[in-house]
């Protein structure tokens, strides 16, 4: 891992990454260092799993997937998932409370509302797991809280996007703890429930994904080839477990909030207590 000398944002148990493949110099590389360069925020590159490594190959269950997911996953996926996972580990072991992680295609839409959410998010760090800063394609908002100057939203169940993502140390411990990947990163994302997690987005997307610009995503042709070869039987299965997933996601979210709500509410309560009793 190597570290870029910028400083910004100055909490001690935070820890800054970027997930990337590419070699010292590469355009992702350079991008993503002007990106957190401009925002004064220090960082460092985490070099990914290269697909032809046989640690692909012992983390993925076939079995597990064909069991619970809709589709089978590329290696490019799996790739992708145990390079969080090495982000995940490097932050345990360095005893950190969070880690703010991008991959090499992000672009930061709004500098200053961006660092704002990071400060926010931390100051209300009782309610939330992870907060991602970049959604695709946006699912129905069931429930929304304002920390701060920042708008945080709950959909009916986590959209998909890794690209940008804050993430407490009981998360990643949790995320850990599973053996076998069967599921994309940001499948499990919208799967709390199985780690006991709490997941929001900034509403609006505060981060972009921008690899069209950087040469292409590294993942969609090899994500083309297997809708070539769909399985009838597996699209129906698919169809069953979406389904499962939506009922259990509103549940969970349902749920979850209340808790949020009572949290937040009891916070107001013991500052206006405390305004008034120094009064």
């Amino acid at each position: 891992m190597d570290s870029s000398s910028f400083r910004a944002i100055d909490f001690p148990k935070l820890g800054v990454f970027v997930l990337t493949v590419e070699a010292p110099g590469g355009t992702r590389r350079t991008h993503a260092a002007n990106e957190l360069g401009r925002v004064g925020i220090s960082f460092d590159f985490v070099q990914g799993i290269d697909q032809n490594s046989a640690d692909i190959d012992r983390a993925y269950s076939r079995l597990l997937n064909w069991a619970l997911h809709k589709r089978s996953l590329t290696r490019g996926e799996i790739s992708v998932y145990l390079g969080h996972r090495k982000i995940w580990q490097e932050a345990m072991s360095r005893g950190l409370d969070f880690a703010l992680i991008f991959e090499d295609d992000f672009k930061i839409c709004n500098d200053e509302q961006f660092i704002m959410a990071i400060n926010d998010a931390i100051s209300r760090r009782d309610i939330w797991s992870i907060v991602k800063f970049f959604d695709f394609n946006h699912k129905k908002v069931v429930d929304s809280v304002k920390v701060g100057a920042t708008q945080l939203v709950g959909y009916k169940y986590p959209a998909s996007g890794a690209v940008a993502y804050l993430i407490n140390r009981q998360a990643a411990q949790s995320l850990l703890r599973r053996r076998h990947l069967f599921r994309p990163i940001d499948e499990d994302f919208s799967h709390p429930w199985e780690f006991s997690m709490r997941v929001w987005s900034t509403s609006p997307n505060l981060v972009d994904e921008v690899s069209f610009q950087l040469g292409g995503s590294i993942l969609e042709s090899e994500r083309c080839d297997l809708r070539r070869k769909k399985v009838v039987v597996r699209s129906i299965w698919g169809n069953f477990l979406q389904a499962r997933k939506l009922v259990r996601s509103l549940w969970y979210r349902r749920a979850s909030a209340a808790d949020v709500r009572e949290t937040v509410n009891a916070g107001s309560r013991e500052r206006h207590g405390q305004t008034y009793k120094d009064a």
